[in-house]
């Protein structure tokens, strides 16, 4: 690493490149110049999310996404719209646990416009009193799509029985009763605190030089609030709860999580391969044992979701109610082979070429190319280029990931959500397949 100017060379070796400059009052910009590309993308990533949330607030970081496409101190909601689409270009946002992002794809040549109005939406909304009670409604609805969505509603279900009543366990939507409850002055006064220059990275990726990028950072996003105090965060241990609900639909959908690791620890790229052998793909030992072997799912995988400092690992599936039970069972029988004897030296590299390339794959989109840079110097205040991230994918061993397999995937330490029509397997029903499963 490099430093010269008050820049950062965030990645050692040939290109790709990243350079990082840390603005006055604390405000961070990263940028890759990808001279070969004609596009550039553009993200605003602040950490606001539905983690920084009081319980009585529950949802407002995504009202207050909502809003800012509502209409600026210079521009309405319709005159944003139109300035995007004389440009041609993409604009939106989306609000995570962690933080909230708002992204633009443009055209090199429409970069300073795209700066401009990128800016005056995430630093100058209008907060227009009557435009509150419209986005709670569309807020609401949402919220109604998602009890519809049961596969959404039992990953909920799931943070819920891992976190229990901390932040990190509650729906990113809030909920009816939180969301109708906010007040506009409330909304100001949350935007002020966490749209600061100490809480915002600014990300680009595309053809764009440094000096060009750099300065137009300084121009545009310069003028922000100065830091306030960081929010306070705590790490919530998983804990083996349970959550379930009856609806009346043709499926149980069910899910089961465990302990994982965060963004940053040394392990998260084994996690990744973990699970992709367990349930990654159609070569995945859920896919062929479940689905293809037995014809008991259509839908099952596994994933890993990590966060800045904790993180879970967890298996889905939509089965027939009748099925549920032993569906669970074999996922269980699944998992500790993997804990007894570990993965094939086959089953590990057909994981590590799937997961370098998706990486890889995905490199070739300016947006995700400024999603990987802009997420990382966020929550984590460093990026690895992926030549880094592909040899510490080449370095796990199958001793790795047995060892991995063994400390993650304990059925004793599992939380369990189900959602699907009464009556719904109980709780101990659930644990008792997963420990028969989970039997030596």
């Amino acid at each position: 690493m490099t430093e010269s100017d008050g820049r950062r060379r965030m990645s050692e070796g040939p290109a790709p490149l990243y350079e990082t400059e840390t603005l006055p009052g604390g405000l961070r910009v990263v940028l890759e110049t990808i001279p070969y590309v004609r596009s550039v993308s553009v993200g605003v990533w602040v950490g606001v999310g539905s983690r920084q949330e009081p319980s009585s607030l529950a949802g407002i970081s995504h009202l207050v996404e909502h809003l800012l496409f509502k209409g600026t101190e210079r521009r309405t909601a319709r005159r944003i719209a139109e300035e995007m689409d004389s440009i041609g270009g993409q604009l939106n946002g989306y609000t995570s646990k962690e933080y909230s992002c708002y992204y633009v794809k443009v055209l090199d040549e429409h970069l300073d416009r795209a700066m401009d109005l990128l800016s005056d939406l995430a630093l100058s909304p209008r907060f227009d009193p009557s435009d509150l009670p419209k986005e709670k409604g569309v807020v609401l609805e949402e919220i109604k799509m998602y009890e519809d969505t049961p596969d959404e509603l039992a990953a909920d279900f799931l943070a819920e029985a891992a976190w229990g009543d901390d932040p990190l366990g509650k729906p990113v939507l809030g909920t009816a009763e939180t969301v109708s409850a906010v007040s506009v002055d409330t909304v100001t006064d949350y935007h002020r605190s966490g749209y600061n220059k100490g809480n915002i990275v600014v990300a680009l990726a595309g053809n764009v030089g440094a000096t060009k990028g750099f300065s137009m950072a300084r121009d545009f996003f310069g003028s922000a609030p100065a830091a306030g105090a960081a929010a306070i965060k705590t790490t919530p241990a998983l804990h083996p709860g349970y959550r379930a609900k009856a609806k009346p639909i043709e499926q149980t959908h069910l899910c089961v999580g465990f302990q994982g690791v965060p963004m940053g620890d040394p392990s998260v790229f084994a996690l990744h391969l973990l699970s992709g052998i367990l349930g990654g793909g159609t070569s995945s030992r859920l896919f062929q044992a479940i689905r293809e072997e037995r014809g008991l799912a259509y839908s099952i995988y596994a994933y890993s979701s990590a966060f800045s400092d904790t993180g879970m690992m967890g298996v889905y599936a939509a089965v027939s109610p009748e099925n549920a039970r032993e569906v669970v069972r074999l996922a269980a029988v699944e998992m500790e082979d993997l804990r007894r004897d570990g993965p094939t030296p086959e089953e590990l590299k057909r994981a590590k070429d799937q997961v370098k390339a998706s990486l890889l794959l995905g490199l070739e989109n300016t947006s995700n190319r400024m999603s990987r840079l802009g997420r990382s110097l966020l929550l984590l205040d460093k990026i690895l280029s992926p030549d880094e991230v592909a040899a510490r994918i080449d370095a796990v061993t199958v001793e790795d990931l047995g060892e991995l397999a063994r400390r993650v995937l304990d059925p004793a330490r599992a939380a369990v959500a189900a959602v699907g029509p009464d009556p719904l397997p109980s709780e101990q029903a659930l644990r008792d397949s997963l420990c028969e499963g989970g039997r030596p």
